[in-house]
């Protein structure tokens, strides 16, 4: 662990140390935000971060150990002082009215790395990004003090020039590759060949942005995490290569996994050299890989995984002797035999979903391995309301405090499938580095309130205690968020009904009590609703609140039809379908919930019409069916998405239910089918356009108000 820290430390101390990176982040996101403060980075001996704020009025003097620091100081002085917040879901500007607040806090912390992202993200979100966003986000990163971010943009190019090495054509490693919404699953050896080819200007276009991405992060002293080498091989290596011990990984979800090469093998080495020597020749060098061997299952077929292990990190360590593998924790891996083949200050274990499992725990601290507490929070992209507070509040804290763990803690994590949801959750995530007690939840969440809205408004901040009681709750057996029954397949299952294959429907907060918080939440609306922050807002929690009533709605109509109950399943079930339609209106009033943004992203990425009908394929598929055939992933990213509801979901619940009430009536019918239909979807390429005219605050209040006390 030692060399881990030092090494970072040392990186970040000797590298450039103007402030340039940060006057440009600020004007960024305020013009004239630069000119309020006077960056100071200073060398220290010490392995501790730290930050200072001193001063007020016309200029705030921040002084920090790196950038990076320096950049969170900034975030926490302009969140606790000045009661604005900048997050992926809108801002709350800092108001040049008033003079900036005095102050004097200095602020330390012992857990120096903080890593971010998961490979699901980069394709239930951040697919088809450009660099405007991309550049957004690092800035977002850096304000929050990301010192360790994924950067998988690109890798695709790493692949073709290394196969090319190996006897491969172009269209041969276009058979391998997959489409740009699907790369994820790819880079963690999970399928291949899916949603493609690309075509050849995607390479460039993912290079050019890559270039950018990991320039950006350098300038801020970040270290991105490019992918390893750790065996997954496309399936026709085997005819290439006969000779080679290659293992067939069997299906994953139904789909074929890519096989594993040997590490063992000869070919292992040399493929592994020039996948290194390619990444670099593109992107520079990096310290830090991700990569994980037999992720979500697979097959040994005989390989030492001990042995395995140890040669796939010193392949890195060939290339680079400081190289870090990033490994993540997460269904039974890494496995103990795993771990025993690695050099421990060459690891770094990130214990993807602390917030729930406790790893760290049960594993006493990974035996000693270098870790990171992380908590995951969003899976699929999807945008329920979650967020395990008093878990994400507490766990690091604990883990600090544990004799084993504390050992080899090395820092913090946020490894979401997707963002660009539970701005919230993120906040409290990235600030647990910089706290090595617990904050007062309730005074923490009257603070978020302010920051979020600039103004201090009781009843804002009594809403987002309920919030926090309710849906951003931390209760036995809530892993991931609840999800909403509109977007469920439908069926009579009741209350074991699921949208995925591994959730559930149900909530574990009491709805009524949700429903006061957004009852007060909207009585701010007069003075707030041209607020972004306070728009975004109001559009989730109304949406939230909308799913809660389909839920009671959904079982109020599978009650009565199993009880013959006509009239009752008429009422139920014309609400059920009413709701989803008020749903969908309220979502197609903010871009942000509208799935025209996601099909217009994609199509952006290209000038050419059947490019960007591939594109488009590949964003709708992965929002719905998921692959070209069914499986068990249908659905697993489904969005509550105006647009989507109305064009997708909507249909084959009114489908459903129209069969329902036929057999109510003596009729001898067929179960509808909508995989047909939903295939339709994923396959056209109609436009989406907002509603001009709706607001969407306006929206929210007569929404909540046509339903409230009925």
């Amino acid at each position: 662990m030692k060399q881990l820290i030092t090494m970072m430390t040392f990186l970040l101390l000797v590298g450039p140390l103007s402030a340039h990176a940060l006057t440009g982040m600020l004007e960024r996101m305020q013009k004239g935000l630069s000119s309020r403060f006077q960056v100071e980075i200073v060398k220290t001996p010490s392995g501790e971060g730290f930050f200072e704020l001193t001063g007020g009025g016309k200029r705030v003097t921040v002084r920090a150990n790196s950038k990076l620091n320096a950049a969170t100081g900034i975030n926490w002085y302009l969140k606790y002082y000045c009661h604005s917040s900048y997050s992926f879901c809108e801002d709350q500007p800092v108001s040049f009215s008033l003079p900036m607040p005095v102050v004097n806090e200095r602020r330390t912390t012992s857990l120096n790395l903080n890593f971010y992202m998961n490979y699901c993200t980069f394709s239930y979100t951040t697919a088809f990004w450009d660099w405007k966003r991309w550049e957004r986000e690092i800035d977002l990163m850096a304000l929050n003090g990301i010192t360790m971010p994924m950067a998988m943009v690109g890798t695709e190019v790493v692949w073709r020039n290394t196969l090319r090495q190996f006897g491969y054509t172009d269209t041969e490693i276009k058979e391998f590759l997959c489409g740009p919404a699907y790369f994820g699953w790819l880079l963690m050896g999970n399928l291949e060949n899916i949603g493609g080819p690309l075509p050849d200007e995607w390479f460039k276009r993912q290079e050019m942005l890559q270039k950018k991405i990991v320039k950006r992060m350098r300038e801020y002293g970040m270290q991105p995490v490019f992918q390893g080498f750790f065996g997954m091989v496309p399936a026709s290596l085997s005819a290439k290569f006969p000779q080679a011990r290659i293992v067939p990984q069997g299906l994953w979800n139904s789909l074929n996994r890519p096989p594993v090469l040997d590490p063992s093998d000869p070919l292992f080495t040399r493929m592994a050299g020039v996948w290194y020597a390619e990444y670099e020749k593109l992107y520079g060098k990096a310290d830090v890989f991700g990569g994980d061997l037999f992720h979500e299952g697979g097959k040994t077929g005989g390989i030492d995984i001990t042995d395995a292990a140890a040669q796939v990190q010193q392949a890195m360590l060939t290339y680079n002797p400081k190289a870090i593998w990033a490994i993540q924790a997460w269904g039974g891996n890494p496995k103990e035999a795993l771990l025993a083949g690695l050099k421990k200050e060459n690891t770094l274990v990130v214990d993807l979903c602390a917030e729930f499992w406790d790893n760290w725990r049960k594993r006493k601290g990974f035996g000693g391995f270098p870790w990171l507490w992380s908590h995951l929070t969003n899976y699929g992209g999807n945008i329920g309301l979650h967020g395990r507070l008093d878990a994400i509040a507490k766990g690091s804290v604990e883990a600090r405090n544990d004799a084993d763990a504390v050992v080899s803690m090395c820092g913090t994590s946020a490894t979401p499938e997707g963002i660009e949801v539970n701005p919230v959750v993120f906040d409290l995530g990235n600030e647990m580095r910089w706290r090595s007690e617990s904050p007062d939840m309730n005074q923490w969440m009257a603070n978020y309130a302010q920051r979020r809205y600039g103004v201090d408004d009781s009843n804002l901040q009594d809403a987002w205690l309920l919030f926090y009681r309710t849906a951003y709750g931390t209760y036995e057996g809530h892993r991931r968020p609840s999800e909403s029954v509109f977007c469920a397949l439908p069926s009579l299952k009741g209350r074991k009904i699921t949208a995925s294959a591994w959730s559930q429907c149900k909530i574990f907060y009491d709805p009524a009590l949700y429903a006061s918080g957004v009852e007060l939440f909207l009585q701010s609306a007069g003075r707030l609703a041209d607020s972004e922050t306070y728009r975004y807002d109001a559009v989730d929690l109304v949406r939230q609140y909308l799913a809660d009533l389909g839920r009671e709605a959904y079982y109020n109509f599978v009650d009565a039809y199993t009880a013959k109950d006509t009239a009752k399943f008429d009422y139920w079930s014309t609400r059920f379908l009413n709701l989803m339609a008020d749903q969908d209106a309220l979502l197609s009033t903010h871009n942000r919930f509208f799935v025209g943004r996601w099909i217009d992203m994609a199509r952006s990425c290209s000038t050419d019409p059947q490019i960007q009908d591939l594109y488009e394929h590949n964003a709708r598929m992965l929002i719905g069916t998921w692959t070209e055939n069914e499986s068990s992933v249908r659905d697993y990213a489904h969005k509550e998405w105006g647009g989507m509801i109305r064009d997708y979901y909507l249909p084959r619940w009114t489908n459903y239910i129209v069969y329902l009430k036929a057999l109510l009536q003596g009729q001898k019918v067929e179960a509808p089918d909508s995989y047909p239909a939903e295939k339709v979807w994923v396959n056209a390429h109609n436009t989406y356009r907002l509603n001009p005219e709706a607001h969407p605050v306006q929206t929210a209040k007569q929404l909540f108000e046509k339903y409230n006390g009925k």
